[in-house]
């Protein structure tokens, strides 16, 4: 049975683009200093977890 990727970067992405427009446009407050640590620990994640194979 084959597996499909998963394409784990392109939904954080899509997440961290619409918390950001909605931030912008108003719609919630989102104060996160730590946000771009997030998304940086994930990006190591996701690249160790190619390489590590």
């Amino acid at each position: 049975m084959a597996r499909t990727k998963f394409p784990m970067l392109a939904v954080v992405l899509l997440i961290f683009g619409i918390a950001w427009l909605l931030n912008e446009l108003k719609v919630f407050n989102l104060d996160l200093p730590w946000g771009p640590v997030i998304i940086i620990i994930i990006a190591i994640g996701l690249i160790f977890n190619r390489f590590s194979r």
